[in-house]
């Protein structure tokens, strides 16, 4: 132990260890303990932490968890022996199946992140259900409060009303609002999940007629224009404005920032930059099998892959977040994944050992890296005179310098050498020596004479 308190020679102790459907990974000395979580239900086997600079990640069973073959199972591997808990499988993910912590002094805890944008406009927003209904990580959460119709519509004296309602099915987008107004009058039948290409919530809905008084509110509070109704007569009546209260609120840990929602929303509330721009290719079309393979559609966590029942048999909706899990999962490799650019949630401060961390996030969407290497220095170097040492010369000093200044030498003959002579390069390069170092000693003694 030293007088700082730092053990010299410390070997750190690494653990591995699966605890609730985490594996969780520990690299701890007695100044620093690094810990790398990774959630197995959060991973979709995509290929973002597959670039890993230490090649401690490799690909799982991807394959056979998108046919059903195999549950539960990790579909990524870590190395313990190779991971330096450097986080950059974290900055990179966007499903959160990472998560990096480091303890001790000095330690930091926070650094630039892969990761799109959700902005909500509350003014436009009415809510309605529609986004998250759809939304395909469940990372939304509505609260809606709409007056009932009961409320709104006070007759005079008996009540009697005639007319027609009709609904166009092909304009709805199930978001809900005039069932939650009227439950007596119209019902929604919805669905488990909404799927592609159209995202539907729900497969119908139904108007009791019965008990419809064609007040009007349905179609005045429906942003999809897709109610219409006509009252021929109706008794002396009074009938308020619908009001709709409530908010949306959005979960940034579960939140992949793929767009669908802006995609479906009817006000133009949400605005949405993806993490990734960049796009999925079918480049061995005659391989897949989109009726007896569903892998890409099976894997894909936001569900923007699905079969067309044409002859482009599968398709790709704009809200695809290019993470590659499509590709991971099938078996002819039918798709290719290509990435163009990335956004960052950068920090506010700037430290250059950031910097690495960017230029890793190049390397996820295949830019190359500057000639130079990961990290660039400028070095400039200037001729400057001698000066005598004043540590006093050894005789066997003498010796080491004139080895050294020979071997200096003849390293300068060599390189000229090979620049002025093809020949020269041509037999060095196929292991042929001799002659190379015959004209080399040669050239040297000339020189020593």
């Amino acid at each position: 132990m030293s007088k700082t308190g730092i053990t010299v020679g410390e070997k750190p102790i690494i653990t591995m260890e699966l605890i609730d459907g985490t594996i969780k990974l520990v690299w701890k000395t007695s100044l620093l303990t690094k810990v790398l979580d990774y959630s197995i239900d959060k991973c979709v086997g995509c290929n973002l932490c597959l670039y890993c600079p230490w090649d401690a990640i490799t690909i799982g069973p991807v394959a056979e968890k998108a046919s059903g073959r195999i549950e539960g199972a990790p579909l990524i591997n870590i190395d313990p022996e190779l991971c330096t808990f450097c986080g950059l499988c974290d900055s990179a993910c966007i499903f959160r199946a990472f998560q990096t912590k480091y303890e001790g002094d000095g330690a930091v805890n926070h650094f630039n992140r892969v990761s799109g944008t959700h902005e909500i406009d509350h003014d436009k927003c009415a809510p309605c259900l529609l986004c998250a209904k759809v939304c395909p990580t469940e990372a939304l959460e509505v609260q809606v409060d709409v007056e009932k119709k009961k409320d709104l519509v006070t007759y005079m004296k008996e009540v009697h009303a005639e007319g027609s309602i009709k609904v166009d099915e092909d304009k709805c987008s199930y978001c809900g609002l005039c069932e939650l107004l009227c439950p007596e009058v119209i019902t929604i039948y919805w669905s488990d999940s909404a799927e592609p290409p159209d995202f539907k919530p729900a497969t119908a809905i139904r108007i009791d007629e019965k008990e419809c008084d064609y007040c009007k509110l349905c179609e005045k509070i429906c942003p999809d224009e897709a109610i219409e109704v006509k009252c021929t007569e109706a008794s002396a009546r009074i009938i308020k404005e619908p009001k709709i209260t409530g908010k949306l609120k959005q979960n940034d840990l579960t939140c992949v920032k793929c767009g669908l929602c802006a995609e479906v929303c009817p006000y133009d509330a949400i605005e949405v930059s993806k993490p990734f721009s960049g796009a999925v290719n079918v480049i061995r079309l005659d391989k897949c099998d989109p009726i007896g393979c569903h892998n890409c559609f099976n894997i894909c966590a936001v569900k923007a892959i699905y079969p067309t029942g044409k002859a482009d048999k599968i398709a790709v909706l704009d809200h695809c977040v290019y993470c590659g899990a499509c590709a991971n999962s099938c078996p002819y490799d039918v798709l290719e994944v290509e990435r163009e650019g990335y956004n960052v949630e950068k920090l506010e401060e700037a430290r250059e050992w950031e910097r690495g961390r960017l230029l890793f996030f190049d390397e996820v969407i295949g830019k190359e890296h500057p000639p130079s290497g990961l990290f660039e220095r400028n070095i400039i170097l200037k001729d400057e005179e001698a000066k005598p040492s004043k540590v006093k010369e050894h005789s066997a000093w003498k010796t080491i310098d004139g080895n050294r200044t020979r071997a200096m030498a003849a390293a300068r003959n060599l390189r000229t050498m090979l620049d002025e002579d093809p020949h020269l390069n041509l037999q060095l390069e196929r292991g042929r020596v001799d002659k190379v170092i015959e004209k080399l000693k040669s050239q040297t003694k000339s020189q020593e004479k």
